[in-house]
């Protein structure tokens, strides 16, 4: 029964409601009869959001990023609490990793409370007549971001569409049966139609929501997994109203927070308690105070995301991203490289928290994958896209005789330099085939560079994680095979 009334908690988005935990309730209570006024259906919208910044903040960059060739970690002799997040990167995961069970209940999570609110919509009485169809917008588009991300890292997924009106709905056959990726794809992609449809184009007046550009560049990306580029072209086409900022570091900074290339972005505030922590865990383990200052000393866990020599190896000298996206500290035995692309300062001295926010989707990101989509299928030049996005870091963006010989791994190494730290990395190399060979090889490289990395590490390589060992057992999913 234990296990029964967790699934409960999930599906409704509850796990952190204290009351519900509290108080025993004598009746179950229906998603149709929870909302009562607009304002209380907002807060539920806005739920959907913070549980994607949670997401994107915890497991997602583990995935994204240490599981690609991009980043590793500082090993910490003393710290072998953080065994489970080294695991993602060596490729030793177990099914039983928290790391696997943390995204998948953090995305069904947001999935809950989409559907929660997608099920009292109908029952709210808004103000102005345009909002219904927004909020629609808003909550497929977030709903199908997680169940894309989970398709990608999970395989065949449960296909959760509704909150459910019993107990004995929540834990039946069509709760808990896994579906074919292709169902799940075929579901996000008509959700998108819808959220395209609907959406406002971007304004500025709600930074932060769902718009046009964002749904037309999600399902763009998801044509993209399914190497449909002639459909994902003519999406990325019909984005209008963006556009590169000047300079590598202002797209980032906070006094320049949701600018023009910012299509999709995650929304952090100091003000509201809601600050961004992102260089108080990537710094190295042992700086002390020597980066953090009085916001220090470094945690015994940083030095998380720690760029690889061979990202670093990738860039110009010159490039104004790397001199950007990584740093370098000296602990008297060793240079450590750092993640530095969202250290901006601190709002206060002893706070530990930031004020920056986290990019998500950017205009930078969409031309690169429109540069892809010509070079497979046509319809446009790539070169100048390319040139484009290059040309606001390094003094000469022009693409060589031997860069252009070879488009799709210019391509990739473009937004492998451009998009460093944003979480597409891993993604990427699945799509385009290219992990098993990749990782790899870079795992031959990092055992070379590090004595700390066991052999067992990279030697099994799978594109698709485990589904949670918990799930397994309590549940009874079917398992990936190889796990």
């Amino acid at each position: 029964m234990k296990s029964k009334l967790f699934l409960i908690l999930m599906i409704f988005g509850l796990l952190g409601c204290d009351d519900f935990l509290d108080e025993a309730p004598e009746d179950f209570v229906t998603p149709q009869g929870f909302f009562k006024n607009e304002a209380q259906f907002n807060e539920a919208v806005t739920a959907i959001y913070n549980t994607n910044r949670g997401l994107m903040n915890g497991a997602h960059w583990r995935f994204g990023e240490n599981r690609g060739d991009n980043s590793s970690f500082q090993y910490n002799p003393n710290d072998r609490g953080g065994r489970p997040n080294e695991e993602v990167d060596n490729f030793l995961l177990l099914a039983a990793n928290t790391n696997i069970s943390s995204y998948w209940n953090s995305a069904y999570s947001g999935i809950a409370r989409a559907n929660f609110a997608l099920e009292n919509l109908a029952a709210i009485e808004f103000l102005d007549a345009s909002e219904p169809e927004i909020r629609t917008g808003e909550i497929l588009f977030l709903r199908s971001w997680f169940y894309f991300n989970l398709v990608q890292l999970y395989g065949d997924v449960p296909l959760v569409l509704s909150a459910g009106n019993t107990p004995d709905e929540i834990l039946s056959d069509e709760f808990l049966q896994r579906s074919p990726a292709a169902e799940v794809y075929a579901k996000i992609l008509d959700d998108m139609d819808t959220a395209i449809a609907v959406l406002p184009n971007k304004d500025g007046t709600e930074s932060g929501r769902a718009t046009k550009g964002a749904a037309l560049m999600l399902k763009a990306k998801m044509h993209m997994v399914l190497q449909e580029f002639g459909t994902a072209r003519d999406l990325l086409e019909q984005m209008q109203g963006y556009s590169l900022q000047t300079s590598y570091a202002s797209i980032f900074d906070p006094e320049n927070k949701n600018n023009d290339e910012m299509v999709f972005e995650i929304q952090y505030s100091f003000a509201l308690g809601q600050g961004s922590d992102f260089v108080t865990r990537f710094v190295p383990f042992n700086s002390g105070t020597d980066i953090l200052g009085e916001n220090g000393p470094a945690n015994s866990r940083g030095g998380q995301n720690q760029p690889t020599q061979n990202l670093i190896d990738l860039y110009n000298p010159a490039d104004a991203r790397l001199l950007h996206n990584v740093s370098f500290y000296d602990d008297g035995f060793a240079i450590q490289p750092w993640m530095s692309k969202f250290n901006f300062g601190f709002v206060a001295q002893g706070s530990n928290a930031q004020d920056v926010n986290f990019p998500m989707f950017r205009y930078a990101d969409a031309l690169l994958m429109l540069a892809e989509c010509y070079q497979e299928v046509g319809g446009g030049n790539p070169v100048p896209l390319i040139e484009q996005v290059r040309g606001r870091s390094l003094e000469d963006g022009t693409l060589s005789a031997a860069e252009q010989a070879d488009l799709e791994q210019t391509i990739a190494d473009e937004r492998r330099r451009e998009l460093a730290f944003e979480n597409h990395r891993w993604f990427d190399l699945v799509r385009t085939g290219k992990a098993v060979d990749v990782m790899t090889a870079h795992g031959v490289a990092q055992k070379a560079q590090k004595s700390t990395i066991p052999a067992e590490a990279f030697t099994n390589i799978r594109t698709i994680l485990g589904i949670p060992l918990g799930q397994v057992e309590e549940f009874g999913f079917t398992q990936n095979e190889g796990w």
